[in-house]
Parts: structure tokens; sequence; C-alpha cells
């Protein structure tokens, strides 16, 4: 099973998939780990509101790991078949991982979902770009390279 056609457009300066809500994230812990030099160990609350998607993206070639907290999140890696991840459950996005589609599937319309997304990323990204640099959206690099 392919990932469906997103219409993503940019609203108020935020990219987002067919006009529903963007996940939104919290920062909880920075780490330096001594033991890989250049890397930062960074956790963040995620929280998809109901209704949200997030576009197609890439994170900056960290390594991921997200484990369900609350409700259920549908997450396509790659080209791998979709699939719903719910509360004790976890996912690995492998450096350079491509994840294709992650929305809210919690069985009730009002239910947010929530996960910790662990990341093993390079220093260099989180002093270049911030956090935000974690999530490259397709959209953005595909503008960026028409501007």
């Amino acid at each position: 099973m392919s990932s469906p056609p997103q219409k993503v457009t940019k609203k108020d300066g935020v990219w987002v998939v067919d006009d529903r809500p963007r996940e939104t994230f919290k920062l909880l812990s920075h780490h330096h780990p001594a033991n890989i030099p250049g890397k930062s160990l960074i956790t963040l609350l995620v929280t998809l509101p109901p209704g949200a998607k997030t576009p197609s993206h890439t994170h900056s070639g960290a390594a991921v790991i997200a484990l369900m907290i609350r409700g259920a999140s549908l997450n396509q890696m790659n080209n791998d078949e979709p699939k719903v991840y719910r509360e004790g459950e976890a996912f690995y996005e492998a450096p350079g991982c491509h994840h294709v589609r992650s929305e809210n599937a919690c069985e009730s319309s009002d239910e947010e979902a929530s996960f910790y997304a662990v990341f093993i990323a390079d220093d260099e990204v989180i002093e270049k770009h911030g956090y935000e640099g974690l999530v490259v959206i397709d959209a953005e690099v595909e503008e960026k390279g028409r501007g």
C-alpha cells in the first residue's frame, strides 16, 4: 500500500497537509553523551491534536526512537506498509529514513495522540538550525530548490 497523495500547502508560514492541524512538540531534555562525541541526545514530547497530519519529512540524518504514550498514530516509513502504533508501542526511524506519512489515528475524533521522540542528532544540526532543524519537511526542501 502506497501513501495517498498529500495536498501540502503553507498556511500562516507553516506547512500543513489537507489543511489539517500539525503536531506540536515540547523539549524535555538535551544531553551530550561523552561516549558519542559530536552528537546530541534529545527528548521531545510530540502531541498530535485531533485530526493532525504531518507532511512527509526526514530528520536531518538523526536516528529516532518514538514511544507512544497516549492514543494512536499511523506512520509510514520509506516504502514500508503504513502501521498504527498505540500506547506502549515504539517505532524506529534510522538515519536517512523518509517519514512519508504520520497522522493521528485515534478512534475518537476528539482524542490527542502523544509520544516521546528520542533523537540522536549531530550537534552541528542543532547549532545551525535549532531544534526545528530536526524535522525537514519535503515541501520546504522543494520550495527552496525552486527559489
